[in-house]
């Protein structure tokens, strides 16, 4: 009887540590970015989807709005420092969706800081 007691006083306890375990692992997840060639890679494929309108505002704001995160957390996990980085970062931090206008500036911004090396892949 006092082993059924503490065995329902413990797995509750168990239960806590072990979802606490998995939530840290979990908020570690954003640290296992791609190669920032990867990463710039999709931001240019991005930011030419959105100057070329190719799919629908909604579509276009959330493969930019992925690119820029991967491309932030590429730079931030790999140490490196740059004006993309920067602009991604700043980005990313962002509570606001981008409007329209931003979208089309910052894909024109990303494409010419990329340069041609990112676009020719």
């Amino acid at each position: 009887m006092l082993l059924m007691a503490m065995h329902r006083l413990f797995l509750p306890l168990l239960a806590a540590v072990a979802l606490a375990g998995s939530a840290a692992q979990g908020s570690q997840s954003w640290k296992r970015a791609i190669p920032f060639s990867q990463a710039s890679t999709e931001a240019t494929k991005a930011a030419r989807a959105v100057i070329h309108e190719a799919g629908s505002e909604e579509c276009l704001r959330g493969k930019l709005s992925n690119a820029i995160l991967q491309l932030s957390n590429s730079c931030d996990v790999s140490g490196r420092s740059s004006a993309v980085c920067e602009l991604a970062s700043q980005i990313a931090g962002q509570e606001n969706e981008l409007s329209l206008g931003e979208m089309l500036s910052t894909s024109e911004a990303l494409i010419q800081m990329l340069g041609d090396s990112a676009t020719s892949r």
